[in-house]
């Protein structure tokens, strides 16, 4: 009733109504915005129409009273303290286009709304609170109802922003041009407000307004697929996502206004540019694509197909391919691609237009002159032979936002079955992700409908599928670790391979009716395995699992013999030829991990049911990973655990000072960062690998080589930006190993009569088997005592168990495992924030300042939802309605960060936050179950948040162990900048005379490698090639989490690594140390030469910025700018073990290949017994196995 009546008066954006439960009258408030024109609250008397007219038939009295206060939401300048705005700067507009940016200083205009009259529902607002530009504007519409206005605003983070251009339309009225790298929120409102009050009490306007993804006239989606053109035959149809560049004609009489939001933009750092000579060009849709695309005439009509397809020009598939991925890009304009352009790419070298192409595509730069561009040398030359290693695939990408699709060269991964089966049609495949706009990270779920459109979208790209040039690419599947990052793979058909084909022959799945299951089984097929062409075909024998109480005790685990795992040892990388004891692989329809077992004979692997989950034709071993030694790492949740446990603050905030206090002693003194690089591994042994480039003299008080520098100047400030902002506190007495189990059954089980009790029985606890290395001795050792294990994330008190490692003679053969018993009421794993045995990674933790004084807190029940199962077969469209389900209702993210939230203010032991810790296991689980959680933000989301969490809303001072934690990381230096002011190692650059054909050689590899390593770093958002050597990521990964970014990170530079050793090794001549060295020296070599070079252009400002470096001005196109323009000096270090050796000269001692960390293998002993005897525990008399 309160929207119906005033409505009228402008745009009411909150409304709350309050009425006494004693009393028939009511009070409202309402918030309008901009402030109503007609000062309607004047009148003596007002009156609101009731929707009862029986009662009230001449409505009702009502009294109004503005707020008179002094106006609300004033926000100082950052510049000058004297100087303020208002929270929000309005300009009337008179006109919106939109276009793109098709010249240094023009933009081409092909789509406007104008009006004659000034009105309020056009109009261009700075947010100045929140740093946001709305452009709001209105469209009419056809629909079914007739003929209607949409009102529509376009949301610009100020920060995409870095100049707005002045300039003049053809009348004199001032306009405004900006050019933005990606294109702005499109949102819609509904009209039907009152229906959306119905029974009500507070409203706001957010509620009203939809995202858009597209303009037409029928809005009930595009039945045509996803594609980079915009040749849609829809009426009324506006691509949003092509066009980038937005003009503004200011309404007459909006000087003031205009002044006030000129002063504020510029206060945050948006330059205002006078640009008379910006030209905007009013066109319609380029020509382009009516060359390329045309739809077939009618096959009667002989004459029409034969005259039209003579009109088209023909480009090959590879090309047309790389050419779209530069429209989409934004590196080419469709406007600025001519019919002679296209023609004379076809009747051009395929392979060097495509590579022409690739290099406009890798300078992430705009061309604004194509023509001129393809006509210079860079063209000419012969692209260097590529060569993709056996285990690995070309793979193309496409990347879905709301309102565009962005494809990406090209680039080089691990292959998985399928790939490897279908390899003859490996072009095919497509590899697709749905992110927000500008690739700033995942699609959000939301409560309500406002992202329908987007949902839309996606349902769209999934059922009606990508059109890239003459192909349509059509939904395929997804697996596990895709999903949660929304991602699938898509195939285009040939008349010989269907996208039903590839799923029939990866398995038989027909008896799973959950849709989740099936999916998730079919996805299995799609896990990046590595299959070894030494190991023969394995002998499969069936085992049955150790079942009791309902419960499975070796779910996930089964075994591998000694031969086997020598086979692997030697075909894997980083094994340099040692047994490891685990391997996680995929055999088949089996997957899970298998431990090296004497019980396995000759060629054996040994099967339980828990580890084979649908049949298939496919049988071949295939590695994921093998078993490795890491330290572990505390984190936020793990602490807050620890905490409400009752492990002192101090335990935490002592290792914290020692680590800092370490880390500054680190940046001088290479023995202290040799222990820390030793002592803290990380999970791709990154860290013993600088350890021995500093053993090797690379960083001395007379040298500091910069490549050396860098990388561990990146790994200091890596490790402190992890401890800021996931408190990843170092743990030294720890372990981070995979899980297996006590095939014997001598450890003792957890006792369920133990549960909850407060007596602290050694003899009572459960018991863990570990064998692992000691990076101060490099001798293998066996833990015993009293420790904690558990699994990331831990949420529930009962997450992380106290227990007894033991040394066991039967399982000495088992190291860098944690064994667990295979006897009990339950197994252990599963207490562990519901862990199993089929690759999950535990953390073994033996400090005594870190076992808690709480000892046997009871585990949380972590059994899963039942799941729908169909009455029928579960078919393609289940599997689309599956993912888009997912992308709306995956809340795991929410989840997390509101226990944390909630964990500092209540405790983890608090009614909110076990109901939290509940709800993230079932939204762990969504994947396999199918069962959405319900999330209510008003209900479980926190009101106020922590300050450690940087959150934009309501924060308070924590003081809790997190709080003071955090304060104590601030004071820190934590942004990397790489060091060039130093020159590189004479004792590689004199080691030999080194011949020109072999430094031209090099030239051109490492020309070929430098556009490898800019495509990675521009596709993962990575600032510096040292984050991808080394696996360190100093930037946020768009979607999944840290840990995964750095698991991402190592297989892509271990992929590049392998691809372009093999070249290297092959231009040497061999891989003998007499031809490989003198060839790395010169790799080392050149980089030198161009990197001073490079160093002395930028020095003299030939490398400036010229005047389109708008589009360079955000997140993602600065780093872009960065690579681009700094050198890079990776290259010879794909070879860490020869510069080493060459570095060292005589005094060069042969040790294990560099990716085995240089480290002496490690010797097994007698097992050294640790004492973990905190004051408060007092141990029983007998640490060996019991039953």
């Amino acid at each position: 009733m309160v929207w119906e009546n005033l409505q009228q008066y402008g745009d009411i954006v909150y409304i709350d109504v309050y009425q006494s439960p004693r009393s028939v009258s009511f009070s409202a408030r309402v918030k309008f915005s901009p402030p109503p024109v007609q000062a309607f609250w004047e009148a003596e008397k007002f009156k609101f129409s009731h929707p009862d007219t029986a009662l009230h038939p001449a409505g009702i009295s009502v009294t109004i009273r503005p707020d008179t206060g002094p106006p609300a939401g004033w926000v100082s300048s950052p510049i000058d303290e004297g100087r303020s705005y208002a929270g929000r700067i309005s300009v009337l507009l008179q006109g919106v286009a939109i276009g793109s940016r098709t010249g240094p200083l023009q933009a081409t205009i092909d789509k406007c709304w104008y009006h004659e009259q000034q009105q309020p529902e056009f109009r261009l607002e700075l947010n100045v609170h929140d740093k946001q530009l709305c452009v709001h504007f209105h469209t009419p519409i056809q629909t079914s109802k007739g003929s209607s206005l949409r009102s529509y605003r376009m949301k610009i983070e100020v920060s995409q922003l870095r100049r707005v251009y002045r300039t003049s339309s053809l009348d004199g009225q001032e306009t405004y041009v900006v050019a933005l790298a990606f294109p702005p929120e499109y949102w819609w409102r509904r009209e039907d407000i009152a229906s959306m009050m119905c029974g009500r009490r507070v409203w706001g306007e957010k509620e009203a307004w939809y995202r858009a993804s597209f303009m037409a006239d029928n809005f009930d989606g595009l039945k045509s697929p996803v594609s980079v053109s915009s040749n849609v035959e829809e009426p009324g149809y506006v691509d949003l996502g092509r066009r980038t560049t937005c003009q503004f004609l200011v309404a007459p009489g909006q000087g003031e206004n205009m002044g006030y939001l000129r002063e504020a933009l510029e206060d945050l750092n948006v330059k205002m540019q006078d640009a008379e000579d910006f030209e905007v060009v009013y066109k319609e849709q380029a020509p382009m694509w009516q060359h390329l695309d045309h739809s077939n005439p009618p096959a009667t009509n002989a004459s029409a197909m034969l005259e039209m397809w003579s009109e088209q020009v023909h480009l090959p598939f590879e090309v047309r391919y790389q050419l779209e991925v530069c429209i989409s890009r934004g590196y080419l304009h469709e406007h600025n691609v001519s019919r002679e352009l296209l023609e004379k790419m076809a009747s051009s070298d395929p392979i060097k237009v495509q590579d022409w192409l690739e290099k406009v595509a890798d300078r992430a730069r705009p061309v604004y002159d194509p023509m001129a561009s393809f006509t210079d040398s860079d063209v000419i030359e012969t692209p260097e032979k590529r060569r993709t290693p056996e285990f690995c695939y070309s793979v193309r990408k496409a990347v879905i936002t709301p309102t565009t699709i962005y494809l990406n060269s090209p680039s080089i991964e691990t292959s998985n079955r399928v790939i490897r089966k279908y390899n003859h049609v490996v072009d095919r495949f497509l590899k697709v992700q749905f992110v927000e706009e500008g690739e700033r990270g995942r699609l959000r779920a939301a409560a309500g409908q406002n992202n329908d459109e987007i949902w839309k979208r996606i349902w769209r790209t999934l059922n009606q599928g990508i059109r890239i040039g003459d192909r349509v690419y059509k939904f395929l599947a997804f697996g596990n670790s895709q999903l949660r990052e929304c991602g699938a793979y898509f195939f285009s058909p040939t008349d010989h391979v269907s996208c039903d084909d590839i799923r029939r022959w990866a398995g038989d799945f027909d008896h799973i009716k959950v849709i989740a299951k099936y999916a998730a089984r079919l996805g299995q097929c799609f896990s990046t395995t590595r299959v070894l062409q030494g190991i023969p075909n394995p002998r499969i024998v069936p085992i049955p699992d150790i079942e009791r109480n309902g419960h499975c005790f070796t779910d996930g685990v089964g075994k591998i013999s000694k031969l086997l795992a020598d086979f692997i040892a030697a075909e894997m990388p980083g094994n340099a030829g040692e047994r490891p004891s685990a391997f996680q692989f995929r055999m088949g329809g089996s997957k899970g991990v298998l431990v090296v077992s004497d019980d396995a004979k000759g060629k054996e692997v040994h099967i339980r049911p828990s580890q084979e989950k649908f049949k298939a034709q496919f049988n071949g071993l295939e590695i994921v990973r093998c078993s490795r030694p890491a330290t572990a790492t505390l984190n936020r949740q793990t602490i807050t655990i620890l905490s409400d446990l009752n492990v002192p603050d101090r335990a935490f905030i002592s290792l914290l000072e020692q680590q800092l206090r370490k880390y500054d002693e680190s940046a001088k003194d290479d023995a202290v960062a040799i222990e820390l690089l030793t002592k803290f591994v990380d999970q791709n042994q990154t860290s013993l690998v600088i350890a021995e480039l500093l053993r090797s003299g690379f960083r001395t008080n007379k040298l500091r080589e910069p490549f050396v520098l860098n990388i561990f100047g990146l790994w200091r400030s890596w490790s402190l930006k992890l401890l800021k902002e996931k408190a990843r506190i170092h743990v030294e007495k720890s372990a981070f190993v995979i899980g297996c189990v006590d095939e014997t059954g001598t450890l003792r089980g957890h006792s369920a009569m133990s549960e909850g009790t407060r007596v602290k029985a050694t003899k009572k606890l459960p018991q863990i088997f570990l064998q692992t290395v000691n990076p101060k001795t490099g001798k293998i050792f066996v833990l015993e005592g009293v420790c904690i294990v558990g699994r990331n994330p831990s949420l529930h008190p009962g997450d992380i168990r106290v227990v007894q490692a033991v040394d066991c003679p039967k399982l000495r053969h088992l190291k860098d495992v944690v064994v667990f018993p295979s006897k009990g009421d339950r197994p252990v794993p599963n207490m562990l924030s519901g862990g199993d045995l089929d690759g999950d990674d535990f953390f073994v933790i033996w400090e005594p300042t870190l076992i808690p004084q709480i000892w046997n807190w009871r585990p949380m029940d972590f059994s899963p939802v039942k799941p729908m199962q169909l009455a029928r077969d579960v078919n393609t469209l289940d599997l689309q309605q599956f993912f888009v389900q997912y992308a709306m209702n995956d809340v795991l993210a929410l989840i997390a960060i509101s226990h944390l939230a909630w964990a500092d203010q209540m405790k983890p032991r608090s009614s909110i936050c076990l109901k939290l810790a509940e709800m993230h296991s079932r939204a762990v689980d969504f994947p396999k179950t199918g069962e959405p959680v319900a999330w209510d933000w008003k209900e479980m989301g926190p009101k106020r948040w922590p300050h450690f969490m940087e959150n934009k809303g309501r924060s308070y001072d924590s003081t809790q162990v997190l709080g003071r934690l955090y304060d104590n990381v601030t004071k820190e230096k934590i942004a990397f900048e790489p060091d060039w002011n130093h020159a590189f190692d004479r004792r590689v650059l004199e080691r030999y005379e080194l011949e020109e054909i072999s430094l031209a050689k090099a030239r051109r590899l490492k020309a070929e490698y430098d556009r490898c390593v800019r495509r990675i770093l521009a596709q993962l958002n990575l600032e510096t090639e040292f984050e991808l050597w080394t696996g360190f990521s100093m930037t946020k990964p768009v979607v999944g989490t840290d840990y995964k970014m750095q698991e991402v990170l190592g297989q892509e530079a271990e992929t590049l690594r392998i691809r372009f050793r093999g070249l290297c090794e092959e231009a040497a001549g061999g891989s003998s140390q007499e031809l490989i060295d003198p060839f790395v020296a010169a790799m080392y070599k050149v980089t030198e030469e161009e990197t001073t070079k490079t160093l002395q252009h930028l020095e003299e400002g030939a490398s400036s910025e010229d005047e389109d470096d708008d589009l360079d001005w955000n997140s993602e196109g600065r780093r872009q700018l960065r690579a681009n323009k700094t050198p890079l000096i990776t290259f010879p270090w794909l070879f860490p073990e020869v510069m080493v050796r060459i570095a060292l000269g005589d005094q060069w001692v042969q040790k294990k290949p560099w990716y085995s960390a240089f480290g002496k293998p490690a010797k097994t002993e007698e097992p050294i017994k640790v004492s973990l005897r905190p004051p408060h525990i007092r141990f029983g008399s007998g640490n060996a196995c019991s039953a």
